[in-house]
């Protein structure tokens, strides 16, 4: 899986200038996302299961470039999630279809609902991209979105898959400059 992430990301970033049309200056995703946690770390017999949302505006400085903060949590009856990141976002539009590549460094918090309900703040870094798809001019569904969480909560490593989808607001534009063909000589 993370060899996959890998390979969208040095795609994204090898094409950035392919790309024909016009990049939304700013966009806001909202969404739903399921993790999927490592936390037999935590003592579980197995990993668990959590739902919950995820929210990320950008600005895209350049064509096929921008900066990405991400807040996103998920729960359920006994443990609980959140993370805040920020880092760089990749671009690559192609007809009505816009993937994308991230790499986010921030802070992850864990809270264990058992006996004494413990909690744990840790360095999270998160690894992902994926696809939205044109709605109109203005809003865009994620297709989906997955990403490689690396967190070490209560001194034990944790390797999490997440996977989000939703919908992306955008504004403004970067337009594409035009390209200036050579002076003819008489």
């Amino acid at each position: 899986m993370t060899s996959a992430i890998l390979f969208l990301l040095f795609v994204v970033c090898g094409s950035i200038t392919a790309g024909a049309q016009d990049f939304p200056r700013v966009q806001v995703f909202g969404g739903y996302s399921y993790t999927r946690f490592d936390s037999p770390s935590f003592g579980f017999a197995n990993f668990s299961n959590l739902n919950g949302y995820n929210f990320a505006p950008a600005y895209n400085l350049i064509q096929g470039f921008g900066i990405k903060a991400e807040l996103s949590g998920q729960y359920n009856s006994k443990l609980n999630l959140r993370d805040l990141a920020v880092g760089p976002q990749f671009l690559y539009q192609r007809g009505n279809k816009m993937l994308f590549a991230h790499f986010l460094i921030g802070q992850g918090r864990s809270f264990v609902h058992l006996a004494n309900g413990e909690g744990d703040t840790e360095r999270a870094i998160i690894l992902g991209g994926g696809i939205d798809r044109d709605l109109t001019s203005r809003f865009a569904w994620r297709v989906f979105q997955v990403d490689y969480i690396h967190t070490a909560f209560f001194q034990e490593k944790q390797n999490n898959l997440r996977v989000s989808t939703g919908v992306a607001y955008r504004w403004g534009t970067i337009k594409q400059k035009p390209h200036k063909a050579p002076a003819q000589s008489p």
